[in-house]
């Protein structure tokens, strides 16, 4: 039982890290050059679904709110 509590722990905190938001979410906030997501500094990725496409995307990379190079 202790290590399915572990393994959901590790789980959860795992699932928190990567965070995929959609532009246009009403959640996203610009302050002062950078992005926030529920009023915390943002890191994850943001997307868009390029228009007159089915399956074309931008993703920009985020960490605490400033876009990464990655």
């Amino acid at each position: 039982m202790k290590k399915f509590t572990l393994l959901c722990i590790a789980l959860a905190f795992t699932a928190c890290m990567k965070k995929e938001v959609e532009m246009g979410d009403p959640k996203l906030d610009l302050k002062g050059g950078k992005l926030y997501y529920k009023e915390k500094l943002f890191t994850g990725t943001l997307i868009k679904k390029v228009p007159l496409t089915e399956d074309k995307f931008i993703k920009i990379q985020y960490k605490d709110g400033v876009i990464t190079s990655e």
